[in-house]
């Protein structure tokens, strides 16, 4: 876990469906698995509204809170159930709880973790679950990013921060720290899996959307070229926690 920038509302999404509904499916159907009588679900950060749209055709009843104005207001006219704030603050969240609770890639983005914890001990409800999906420091295109940022090339290094986002990551997360997060604060850690970070297709605009088009040609041919690679250790996890059994013990300020 890392922190080195502010954060804000208004991420960028480019040309991320394919790879983000295999991994939205596979979070509704861990929601099911390991809770099978959950119905409502509340996504931290559901942006357009993507998340919601495959939760309701997995048998889920799902909230979305969005801290963008306008992806918030774009997925209500969708017909999505979603409250414009942040977590945990936003004032439509007042006395509200949920079956689970999803973080689909918005964690890394939010700074106060503490808050984030205390918002999810009243928010949620007991026994109930957690399922947290974000970039993993473990994986390979992390660890080549780190090894050029040494050798003194920074802007995958920067991407891979989102630098220069209008909401960049102020954590990375890995098995360890984010199993230490929340087993501290009294939640149970059920399983985890790797999620592939990205994908082939549609990976020309995603990268280059804020890179020049020689950074992003370079970029764009390693990991074409290395996909097969970085598929063996893959860059992104999803982690399920519980709080059946567990008495949780949130450190307050």
């Amino acid at each position: 876990m890392h922190a080195s920038v502010s954060s804000g509302a208004g991420a960028e999404v480019v040309s991320l469906e394919a790879v983000r509904e295999k991994s939205f499916r596979f979070v509704c159907r861990a929601i099911r698995k390991n809770s099978p009588e959950a119905k409502t679900v509340l996504d931290v950060g559901c942006s357009s509204g993507f998340f919601l749209k495959i939760a309701k055709d997995e048998g889920l009843t799902a909230t979305g809170l969005e801290p963008d104005a306008g992806l918030a207001g774009g997925a209500t006219a969708q017909g999505y159930e979603v409250i414009n704030g942040f977590f945990p603050g936003a004032g439509g969240l007042a006395g509200k709880e949920y079956d689970a609770i999803t973080f689909n890639d918005s964690l890394e983005h939010i700074p106060e973790l503490l808050e984030v914890l205390r918002g999810i001990k009243n928010h949620l409800k007991n026994p109930g679950l957690v399922v947290v999906s974000v970039p993993d420091s473990d994986g390979m295109v992390f660890r080549a990013a780190s090894l050029l940022y040494r050798l003194g090339v920074r802007a995958p290094f920067d991407r891979m921060w989102q630098k220069g986002f209008a909401s960049p990551h102020v954590h990375y997360f890995n098995r360890r720290n984010l199993r230490k997060l929340f087993e501290d604060s009294g939640f149970i850690m059920l399983n985890s899996t790797s999620m592939p970070f990205y994908a082939v297709k549609g990976l020309w605009k995603r990268i280059s959307c804020k890179s020049s088009f020689i950074v992003s040609a370079v970029a764009w041919l390693g990991m074409v070229a290395l996909y097969p690679l970085f598929m063996l250790k893959k860059d992104a996890l999803t982690v399920s926690f519980t709080t059946a059994g567990a008495g949780l013990s949130v450190p307050v300020k």
